[in-house]
């Protein structure tokens, strides 16, 4: 079997993925998520309603995977540099999260006044790796607390203050916000190892 052979599959794969994601946001953007159907989904994505079952159980499933890549692609794109260079800047993490945050807030209230489905995981969740592979990366022997739990507690006390940040009528400047949370937040990582702030 040829190497293309083998590569034809996975890359049907996320196209299929692309086109369902990419027919969901414009949906998301035209109407409130509580009204579109697996259907109205499948009909602009230009498949059928099994092929959508294929790649996700429902539309919360799909919610869920479009949130974490639209997450992952926010922190790639504004933190690229410290992700490659693996030190976690916890004032460009707090302001990363707290934009992505109220960039949904600000787009997705007028079309969703129900609310959308939870996403705190799936913020969290990447926020809580970056942070871990600091603190295995720069592991202290001495550490009675683990990595794992260190950068969870972080990671949750971040996406907290951030969610409190966006959802404020009137919201403090973002640099002003991130000048009081970056102490507690670090204050955390510190039981792990020290985190650059700037």
């Amino acid at each position: 079997m040829s190497s293309s052979n083998v590569k034809s599959p996975d890359l049907r794969v996320r196209r299929t993925r692309m086109m369902i994601e990419k027919a969901f946001v414009e949906l998301l953007q035209e109407n409130g998520f509580h009204s579109i159907t697996v259907q109205d989904i499948a009909d602009r994505a230009m498949v059928n309603r099994a092929t959508f079952y294929d790649h996700f159980t429902d539309k919360y499933k799909l919610f869920e995977y479009t949130i974490r890549n639209w997450f992952q692609q926010t922190l790639e794109n504004k933190l690229q540099d410290d992700l490659n260079q693996g030190k976690p800047n916890v004032g460009a993490l707090i302001e990363t999260v707290a934009d992505f945050l109220a960039m949904l807030d600000d787009h997705c209230r007028a079309k969703n006044p129900n609310g959308l489905p939870a996403f705190n995981e799936q913020v969290v969740d990447l926020v809580s790796e970056q942070l871990s592979k600091h603190l295995e990366e720069n592991h202290q022997n001495n550490q009675t607390t683990s990595d794992t739990l260190i950068a969870g507690m972080a990671s949750w006390t971040l996406y907290g203050a951030a969610r409190h940040w966006s959802l404020q009528k009137q919201r403090e400047p973002i640099n002003a916000f991130t000048m009081r949370v970056a102490p507690l937040v670090s204050a955390i990582m510190q039981q792990g190892e020290i985190v650059e702030l700037r």
